[in-house]
């Protein structure tokens, strides 16, 4: 099987040098253990240079014999504009927070576009049916949507590395932009976030800018379900335990120690960013120093700064910045023999990283905000004295409560922090890293990969499944296979008319009646509606039809030409009046909201109240009064954007099965909600069930919507009358 892995930045730069550290060095691991097991895998990505057009053919067949890539070709405007523009001033800003740092802009935004589509043009090319493509990050929201609409069938899944945002930071993206980002993740089968809440965000995001609802973070979006999940990624743990286990580890460790044996190392390893809070933690560390003077030429501060974004003036502002306050608290409080701050710029080899790692006593990792951050989890598997001073804005903090967690804003709380941390028994530290390093092994790198994988496929066969029900409207299979009588039931809502704000405009145009009047004129065809509505409603829309009305699920019943309603069961509805009171509350806490009350029935509408609102109060409704329905005579059930309280005894699939005639007939059945399901499963099974709409079902065949209900009608109108035609 082949993975074809996709990031904005291939594992090599331009020249087939390594890239130290980020993804490849995540993902190293599970791509070697992937190839052992006889895969393959291709990476695709941006070299990080435009390859003049006429080298591009020769550079690609380099890159993919020599190292397994397959470079996307973007020129370097369009590069500029997409990664240092879209990327870097809009996305990242808002998505760790920084709103005052964001730029706007159509032309960068326009230019992302094209980079994804430009992402899609070379997965396009070499695509094979079967491969799993693993799209990763910001750079790149666009590209499921692009490769479904090309590969419905695709086994894709979506990795965001950065934190998704809370709606309120989220919608300060224009509209045509967050719109075409959420649609375009939602082409992945599978979405995957670092934590739980980050997966919160994005769905809550979902409903309030595109009202789309999950099922238990499962989303029906065009024809196609995509799961949500957290999954936090992890790290080697064997590789940096063992390596920290080590003579070699031992050896650098000793070297690098020889002249600081007698202090306690605090340890600071960060790309130059302004979400990392390089600046705060130096000032944290200040603090503490003047607050606990006996530390003063006890302890050292290592400070590691990798460098990033050299040519970006803000970044270049950033670094003067780290630079001048080193340099002011070394020359406050440094003496001849003593420098409270060792400060290296530069990136360090895994082989040196990790002694500094196992020499450290206190690891400070206080990002102001960051998706995960693997260096809290390296240091913790790389040593057993030391203790971990973590921001509780990083998403790490949700696997790693046992360390010291700070707020990364409140100055004076991290130079406490710090003090705890240095001061902490050894013993102390032990029980609490032992658990955390104990949860990282449980988590490491390679079966976060695994369970994405096993994620996917999972979502890809439900989905397949979910496709192959999907049909169109004139299907053959569709129409009757014998001279048997036919007997056809219609749900109302959302099958033969389409939802509206207020339940008393969803009325069927005049070209709809008359092919049910068409339809019902045929000797052999009898047609139901069996309907949420009351009996007043039914008669004034299907007036003169020679129809069976079922109304109020199956609560009542008017045959064809009569103009008397039977009821289908007993009931004295004692229930209603508690349970109305109880619904009414809700409505006056709900602005949009509205009770309707039928005879054996209530049913709560929030299709036109504030989606976040109205969906929150309903989980709260159901959750109640399914604690209270239990031998009260009455249950109750969610449906498209409704809450209905039940008698019980009533249901669609109980009606369906008393007004049918006790003769064999080719049976139709179409519904959109979950009270339809009561239909399909009490018929025969040799009916043909059909569902409207996206969410699961245990109907046969789906249709996308009201449209293709009317356009079967037309159909079966047009098979019958060629039947008469060739009869006569």
């Amino acid at each position: 099987m082949r993975l074809i892995l996709v990031s904005n930045r291939l594992p090599v730069q331009w020249d087939g040098t390594p890239n130290v550290g980020g993804l490849a060095t995540g993902l190293s691991s599970f791509l070697s253990h992937w190839k052992s097991l006889g895969n393959e895998v291709l990476w695709v990505g941006w070299p990080g240079k435009s390859i003049p057009e006429k080298e591009q053919k020769h550079y690609a067949y380099k890159m993919l014999e020599e190292h397994g890539t397959i470079p996307v070709f973007l020129k370097q405007k369009l590069a500029d504009s997409f990664y240092n523009g879209f990327c870097n001033k809009t996305i990242w800003p808002l998505f760790h927070y920084f709103t005052s740092n964001c730029e706007f802009s159509d032309l960068t935004f326009n230019s992302y576009e094209e980079a994804n589509e430009e992402f899609a043009k070379t997965i396009k090319e070499l695509y094979r049916p079967g491969d799993w493509v693993w799209v990763h990050d910001y750079h790149l929201f666009l590209l499921p949507g692009i490769l479904r609409s090309e590969f419905p069938n695709l086994l894709l899944s979506f990795f965001l590395h950065i934190p998704f945002p809370t709606f309120e930071i989220f919608r300060l993206l224009p509209e045509r932009f967050r719109s075409k980002i959420l649609k375009g993740m939602l082409g992945a089968d599978l979405i995957g976030f670092h934590t739980q809440s980050y997966t919160q965000y994005f769905l809550r995001s979902l409903l309030r800018c595109l009202g789309i609802e999950n099922e238990r973070g499962i989303i029906y979006f065009q024809n196609h379900l995509t799961k949500t999940a957290a999954f936090p990624m992890g790290i080697n743990v064997e590789q940096f335990s063992s390596y920290a286990n080590s003579v070699e580890c031992d050896t650098i460790a000793n070297q690098i120690n020889t002249n600081h044996k007698s202090l306690k190392q605090i340890l600071s390893v960060d790309r130059l960013d302004y979400t990392k809070g390089v600046l705060q933690r130096l000032n944290a560390f200040e603090l503490f120093l003047k607050q606990n003077p006996n530390w003063i030429k006890c302890c050292k501060l290592v400070l590691v700064l990798v460098p990033s974004r050299t040519d970006v003036s803000s970044y270049q502002s950033m670094k003067r910045a780290i630079d001048e306050k080193v340099g002011a608290i070394n020359g406050s409080f440094g003496t001849l023999d003593w420098t409270p701050i060792l400060y290296q710029y530069k990136g360090f080899p895994f082989e040196e990283l990790v002694p500094l790692y196992k020499n450290t006593h206190v690891m400070l990792v206080t990002p102001y905000r960051d998706g995960m951050n693997l260096v809290a989890k390296e240091f913790l598997v790389s040593q057993k004295n030391g203790m971990l001073v973590l921001s509780e804005m990083a998403g790490a903090s949700a696997e790693l409560p046992e360390a010291i967690l700070v707020n990364p804003n409140d100055l004076n709380g991290m130079a406490m922090a710090i003090k705890e941390a240095i001061e902490m028994e050894e013993t102390e530290i032990r029980i609490r890293n032992q658990v955390m390093v104990s949860r990282l092994k449980e988590n490491s790198v390679m079966e976060w990969a695994k369970r994405i994988y096993t994620e996917t496929e999972d979502t890809a066969n439900r989905n397949q499944n979910f496709q192959t029900k999907s049909i169109v409207a004139n299907a053959e299979v569709l129409l009757p296979k014998t001279k048997k009588p036919i007997f056809i039931l219609f749900d109302y809502d959302g099958t033969l008319v389409p939802f509206q704000p207020l339940p008393h405009l969803a009325i069927p145009t005049k070209e709809l009646v008359n092919s049910i009047t068409k339809l019902s004129q045929f000797p052999n065809v009898s047609i139901a509606i069996i309907s949420g509505r009351d009996r007043k409603f039914l008669e004034s829309i299907f007036t003169g039809l020679p129809l069976h009305l079922v109304a109020e699920h199956g609560a009542w019943h008017r045959s064809p030409n009569e103009n008397e309603w039977i009821s289908l069961f007993h009931s004295n509805a004692d229930w209603k009046k508690e349970i109305k009171s109880h619904l009414e509350e809700f409505t006056k806490r709900v602005p949009g909201s509205f009770t309707e009350e039928k005879e054996f029935s209530l049913v709560w509408h929030f299709r036109n109240a504030d989606p976040d609102i109205g969906l929150n109060a309903a989980r709260e409704m159901l959750d109640e009064l399914s604690q209270i329905s239990s031998n009260s005579g009455f249950f109750v059930q969610r449906g498209n954007k409704i809450i209905e309280v039940r008698e019980y005894g009533t249901g669609k699939g109980k009606a369906a099965i008393k007004i049918l005639p006790d003769i064999d007939l080719e049976t139709f059945v179409f519904g959109d909600d979950t009270t339809d399901e009561d239909m399909f499963r009490e018929l025969p099974e040799k009916a043909i069930t059909v569902k409207i709409g996206k969410s699961e079902t245990i109907a046969k065949y789906r249709f996308q919507n009201t449209d293709d209900v009317h356009i079967w009608i037309k159909h079966l109108i047009n098979h019958l009358t060629k039947e008469l035609k060739y009869e006569t």
